[in-house]
């Protein structure tokens, strides 16, 4: 079976997502009535192409989830401390949006994703069949990742992307009552809890949602967690020194030899595949020569030269390998605007987004993205890694801006009346004149 690999920096960076069936969600505490479910609009509707390329080594939306993971990674690389992100979830989100988006906006998104590496009318059924693929549950490895599309009630999708995201992604498509803001982010959250094995928590604050703006929110949940296929012995485990940025600290370190580990050996640095039982994921350590190198090496590598290095450690000779590895455990929280807009989606965040593929009724420049909301969760130790991520996408209508016209000028450079008045009434209350008003202190 293909190996996915996972560097540390960016966990989930290889793996696509996957839609699993949902349960009903729960009445919101404090709620009159449950959210009402999603009825779709009576229309006929055109088969969906679903003829895909089967996923392997070299599938073209895997290879644009990696690029964009080192470009996310590096968007993010000047952020302080920790940076811990799933480029997956990010995709993915994105991915549940995508057959809703035209013109310039389709074509951004294709290039930062790499969706344009399949043809338009594979892209859905070959976005499934990848999520699908990397998926797990067993006794020692579980994969999960769900999507939602949470909707203003009142609103309704139109046909072709209803169709695209429930019956072809197995998105859970729901309407929601936004003019409630606590309840609608209580209702999501908890949503992304429950896909999360608990680790994701208030991922939508709720002064995020405009009662009157927001239309649309769509959300990924994924949960990773595996054992490894060598556990390290918690009797090895020993305190010791880690050379961070700021200084000397004490780092619980894990420890032991590896028979046999994939390892490379580059100009200024290492990489090393940790496997996870089962053979399907790893996890690519990439650890530069010099103590304080990471920032030199990140500078020397970028979206071509990181997904090469993963692809040549399927490859990779196998040798013995001492690891030393500390325990780890992150919990992230990221607004992805601005990062977003850096890698090329300027359109979909203003009045120049074309999401007239999402609603009825919506047109070019009528919903933009409002906020791209990312959190993380990672956990390293002796018996292996446990990983969440939930992304939403945030959309509202667009606040259109009309051309400015040349102001009128009123220069009360001579002498004028004044009338200070009670607008209810229209009563008159001071009238007066400005012949010349004092004059300016030298």
């Amino acid at each position: 079976m293909r190996r996915l690999i996972i560097p540390a920096v960016t966990a989930l960076a290889a793996l696509g997502a996957c839609q699993q069936p949902v349960t009903e969600e729960p009445a919101v505490p404090g709620a009159e009535t449950e959210p009402a479910q999603y009825v779709p609009p009576k229309q006929e509707l055109q088969p969906v192409p679903t003829t895909v390329m089967k996923p392997g080594p070299g599938d073209p939306l895997v290879e644009g989830n990696n690029r964009f993971a080192w470009s996310l990674y590096d968007a993010l690389n000047d952020a302080p401390g920790n940076v811990f992100v799933s480029p997956a979830s990010v995709s993915e989100a994105f991915a549940l949006l995508y057959p809703g988006a035209a013109g310039d906006t389709a074509t951004q998104m294709a290039g930062v994703f790499g969706f344009d590496g399949v043809p338009a009318e594979a892209f859905v059924g070959g976005q499934y069949v990848l999520n699908h693929a990397v998926t797990a549950d067993t006794e020692t490895a579980k994969l999960t990742i769900a999507n939602a599309v949470w909707l203003r009630e009142g609103s309704a999708l139109q046909a072709p992307y209803r169709q695209a995201v429930e019956d072809i992604m197995k998105a859970k498509v729901a309407l929601v009552d936004f003019t409630q803001p606590v309840a609608a982010a209580k209702l999501i959250n908890d949503w992304v809890e429950d896909h999360t094995n608990t680790h994701i928590k208030d991922l939508i604050p709720a002064d995020a949602i405009n009662p009157a703006m927001t239309e649309l929110i769509l959300t990924n949940a994924v949960w990773f967690k595996a054992d490894w296929q060598s556990p390290f012995k918690a009797e090895a485990t020993y305190d010791g020194a880690f050379y961070a940025p700021g200084g000397e600290i004490t780092a619980k370190l894990m420890s032991q030899t590896l028979k046999h580990a994939r390892y490379l050996s580059r100009d200024g640095y290492a990489a090393l595949d940790l496997d996870y039982a089962g053979d399907d994921y790893a996890l690519t350590v990439i650890l530069p020569d010099a103590q304080d190198g990471l920032s030199d090496m990140t500078s020397q590598m970028d979206p071509a030269t990181f997904t090469k290095l993963l692809s040549d450690m399927d490859g990779a000779a196998e040798q013995r390998v001492h690891v030393v590895l500390p325990k780890v455990k992150i919990e992230a929280n990221y607004e992805l605007n601005d990062a977003m807009m850096a890698l090329g989606l300027s359109d979909a965040f203003s009045s120049d987004a074309d999401f007239s593929g999402l609603i009825e009724g919506a047109g070019p420049g009528d919903l933009a993205i409002s906020k791209v909301l990312h959190k993380t969760f990672l956990e390293i130790d002796e018996k292996g890694t446990e990983a969440a991520a939930a992304t939403a996408i945030m959309m509202e209508r667009a606040m259109i801006m009309q051309p400015m016209e040349d102001p009128v000028e009123f220069r009360a450079d001579h002498p004028f009346l004044l009338a200070l008045r009670h607008k209810p009434t229209g009563m008159v209350m001071f009238m007066g004149r400005v012949e010349a008003p004092p004059a300016a202190e030298e």
